[in-house]
Formats: structure tokens, sequence, C-alpha cells
């Protein structure tokens, strides 16, 4: 007890919130450091999506320019002499030193001048090499393309705020790169003509027609960069109607023009189209070595044939020229043929000519005239796989005057020994059950080029395959080949000629009762279709020739 007599007492507690504590300063700092972490986050957030836009612009100025590049890579190994590339393939550079390259216009197209990177300053470098593989991408042969792969590289100084805090610098790198390339690839090759420039390049006049059924899309592929690099007579037909994979029409493309197709000159039927400012394909046999090894070889017989008695290794001819049964037809066999063969010379007119499977090493042409017959042979053990390579290392193939007529003296060929695989032609080619006149067979190859004992490919027989190179000339030979004359020609194979200054002229010609029918391609340098007569060609529609096309690959 006080000593006022009053009870003593505890001072009451504080209350837990009392209005008088410092519990609100508390949440304002908390509030504050909210504020600034968001607004860290989000000048990071400008900052890193800025960097991340400038990322996705250089990677597609990357990915442009590296294709651009491609395309002139492309074009080189097509055989186009390009003076306004402004590099050199193989050899690395950069738009500071080479501002003139196709890879530094389109960078700078897409904001990208190239002129090198500056320490503290907005800036770029567009820059590039020539790797000599990729990971994952087989590279072509070095016979198509030296330098076939590209790597174009851009590096940017991007300005930065919040970042530069951190690092103390107000510009970061910020790098992309794209690798493309020229890469070859399957495809059923198109009629070709491989002249990068020459007018004319395709002529076609008279009353012939050029119908092509099946096949690619593209039919039709004339390289040159002439304004006139196809040129016509308005009797001339390119009747492409029944072309395509859907056999209701295909292309004509072009690099250079005419712009559109002749009035009359040219049927694309329902889906085809005639196209000028194509890019062009490369040689799809530029790759292909020659049968070498067979030039040491001698023929097992004299290089002048020897003659056979009628169905001897199956000798369709019945009448006997020569009044003598024994001597029905003139049998040849593969190897090495050091002045070509002239059938005129050796056996009398109306006579047949028949050839053992192989490849037939010609130095000099193969001529046919008068009334000859030419066949593929076939002995004892023959499979249907089997055929014959014509390899010209001087001279041409060359059919004229009556060689190929119908004679009721020689039996016809079965329209399904076309084939590798015993099925009938293609009925939209109007080819009858039976064939007459010249008919010759390649190999059925699994690549569809050829295949030798001497190994001279690696090629192999095919099973079934496709019919390979039947006409094989030599890329120094420039003798034109000649079909012409009034006799039927049927052949199942590929006829190639390209000399390497493009000067091999292949004239398709003859009178109104001839006609031709080819299972397979043409590539020539120059096709010449004059006369009246008709030219069938049916595109093999399996996937076989190696053709060169542009990739992106990283």
């Amino acid at each position: 007890m006080t000593p006022s007599g009053r009870t003593s007492q505890s001072p009451p507690a504080a209350l837990p919130f009392s209005p008088t504590g410092e519990s609100g300063q508390a949440a304002i700092a908390l509030v504050v450091i909210l504020s600034m972490f968001l607004l860290g986050t989000v000048a990071l957030s400008v900052d890193f999506t800025n960097m991340w836009f400038h990322r996705q612009a250089e990677q597609a100025a990357a990915d442009s320019a590296c294709q651009a590049g491609a395309l002139d890579l492309l074009a080189t190994a097509s055989g186009l002499s390009l003076s306004k590339t402004g590099f050199t393939p193989g050899t690395a550079g950069d738009c500071a030193s080479s501002p003139g390259a196709t890879m530094c216009f389109y960078a700078n197209a897409n904001g990208y001048d190239g002129a090198g990177l500056t320490a503290g300053a907005a800036s770029n470098a567009v820059s590039w090499s020539f790797p000599a593989s990729v990971a994952g991408v087989t590279a072509p042969s070095s016979s198509q393309a030296t330098n076939p792969f590209l790597t174009v590289s851009i590096a940017e100084n991007v300005r930065t705020y919040f970042v530069s805090l951190f690092n103390l610098s107000k510009y970061q790198q910020i790098d992309a790169s794209a690798t493309c390339g020229v890469i070859g690839v399957n495809a059923a090759a198109p009629m070709v003509v491989l002249h990068p420039t020459m007018a004319g390049s395709f002529y076609y006049s008279g009353g012939g027609t050029l119908s092509i059924f099946g096949g690619p899309q593209r039919s039709l592929q004339v390289n040159s960069s002439s304004a006139t690099a196809v040129e016509w007579l308005a009797s001339g037909v390119i009747n492409l109607s029944q072309g395509g994979p859907s056999q209701t029409g295909s292309d004509v493309a072009i690099v250079g023009g005419p712009a559109s197709a002749p009035s009359g000159g040219y049927s694309g039927g329902t889906t085809g189209s005639w196209k000028s400012n194509a890019l062009p394909v490369a040689d799809p046999f530029g790759s292909v070595p020659v049968p070498a090894s067979i030039k040491s070889l001698t023929p097992s017989t004299t290089t002048s044939g020897a003659w056979v008695p009628y169905l001897t290794d199956g000798c369709p001819d019945h009448s006997g020229s020569t009044g003598n049964p024994a001597e029905a037809c003139k049998e040849f066999a593969p190897g090495y043929y050091p002045n070509g063969i002239n059938l005129a010379s050796v056996m009398n007119d109306y006579s047949t000519a028949i050839f053992l499977p192989g490849i037939y090493y010609l130095n000099g042409s193969l001529s046919a005239s008068h009334s000859d017959t030419m066949r593929v042979a076939k002995p004892a053990g023959y499979q249907r796989t089997d055929g014959v390579m014509f390899y010209f290392l001087s001279g041409s193939l060359s059919i004229s005057g009556g060689s190929g007529l119908p004679n009721s003296g020689i039996d016809n060929v079965a329209a399904t020994d076309l084939t590798c695989d015993g099925s009938a032609p293609a009925a939209s080619l109007g080819m009858p059950s039976t064939l007459s006149g010249n008919v010759l067979t390649a190999q059925c190859a699994a690549n569809g080029t050829y295949w030798d004992a001497g190994g001279d490919t690696t090629d192999s027989r095919g099973a079934p395959g496709s019919r390979g190179l039947l006409v094989f000339q030599d890329h120094a030979d420039t003798t034109n080949p000649t079909f012409g004359g009034s006799g039927n020609l049927t052949f199942s194979g590929v006829l190639y000629f390209h000399s390497t200054g493009y000067g091999d002229v292949l004239s398709l010609s003859g009178g109104s009762s001839s006609g031709a029918f080819v299972l397979g391609e043409i590539v020539a340098d120059q096709i010449s279709l004059t006369g009246s007569g008709k030219i069938n060609l049916a595109l093999n529609p399996a996937p076989t020739t190696n053709m060169l096309k542009v990739g992106m690959f990283q």
C-alpha cells in the first residue's frame, strides 16, 4: 500500500499496433524496394528484348546473304560465267574489304553495311568463309562443285542501358551466322539444254513436234540467259500437255527468255506453264567418270564385226541381205574401236547390225545410213538389265538416210524390252506394242549411269534400276550428233552430249514418216529440231540423276 493509502497498480501494456508505432515506415521501404526491383526488371527486359530483336534481324540478314551467295556458287557450278559476284569461291572475306560481294549487297539491304566493328559505337561486320565440310551434309563431287559450302557471319554492337551498369560497357556484341551451299540431290532429270548464253540454244521449226510424257513437273530446261534462248518457227510445236507427274501438263523453264510462249508453238496442258527467268541447273552427268579401262580391251571379234545367222545371239534378220543365210547380221562386241564404226563400210545395204551387251569405246563415229538397222544382241545368259553404252572419245552417233526404215524381213522388238522390269511403257506415249527400225537400250543401273567390269564407276547393275547412259560423248569432243533420215528410232536410256565449250549440237530432223521414241533423258549443249519428224520423249519418273540445288544447312 502506498503512503497515500492507495493500492499500487502496474502500468497498462502497450497495444500491439499502436497508432504511434513506426511499422508504416517499413511498409514504405518495402514498396520502394519492390518498385526498384520491378523497374530494374523492366529495364533488363527492354535491353534483352532489344538484343533479341537485333539477333533475329541479324539471322534473317545472314540467311538472305548466304542464300544469295550460294546461288552464285550454283551458277558457277552450272557453267555460267559471273562477273559481278565480288568474291572468289574458296577465299574468305568480309564486306569491309570486298563491299561489292553478293553477300554484302543482301546484308546491306537488310540493314547491315558490314563496314566493321568499332569499339564503343553502334557498328556491324559481315564476313564469309567456305567450310570444307558441314556436319550431316554430304558434299557433291569435286567435279560438280569445288567449294560447295558457304558460311556468312554477322556481328553487331547493340546499345544497352541497364545491362551496362553490370559490365561497364554501353554496347553488347551480338553474333549470328548461316551456313548454306549446293548439294547433290536425286531428281528425275528433264530434257536439259546446257549452253549458258547462246541465242537459239533450243531451236525448233518445220513441222517437227517434240512431245514429252510423264516425268517431273519441269520437263524442258534451257540454261541460256539470252533473251531469245528459245527460237522457233510457227510450224514447230512443243507438246507438254501430257507431261508431269500427273500427265496433265508440264513446264518449260528458261534462264533467259522469251518471257511468253509462242502462239501455237507450245502446249502445256492444264498444269503446265512457260517460265522465264528460271534458275539454271547443273550438268546432271558432269561427275560421271569415263570408262577408261575399256580402251585397253580388244573386242572379241574384229573391229569390223562378224557375220552371224538368223536367231544367233538374237539376230532378228531372216531376210539375209547377202543371199547367204549365214550372213544375216553383223555382230559387234564391246571394247575399243580406234576408228569408230561405219556400218556402210563393213556390211551391205539393208543389213542389220547387232551389238553384244557392254561398253563400246569409240575413237570415231558410229554411223548408220542407207537402210541399216541397229539392235542390241541377246547372247546366251542375256538378262533384261543388260544393254549397251557408246562412249565417244571423238566422233558421235550419226543416223541418216533410210537407217531404221521398217523392214518385213526383220523381226520387231517388244516394247516391254525397253524397261528394266518388263513393264509396258506409259500408254500416253503412243508407242506400239512392237517396234521396228533402230532399237537400242542402255544398261539398267542402280543410279542411272553405267557399270562395267573395270570398275570405272561406283554404279552397279540395276535390280531393276533404270536405263542409264546409252550415248556418252567426251567433254573434249565437239562432233555434233545427228539423228536424221526417214527411219524409226527408239532409244531407252540417256543421250548425253556435252563439251566443255558448249559446242555439241544435237540435231533432230527427218521426213514426215519418221518417228523417234526416247525413254529416258536428253542432255545436250544445244538442240535443233527441224524437218517434219516427231520426237516422243518419256522422262524417267524415278529419281535417279544427281543434280545440284541450293540448300540451307545451319
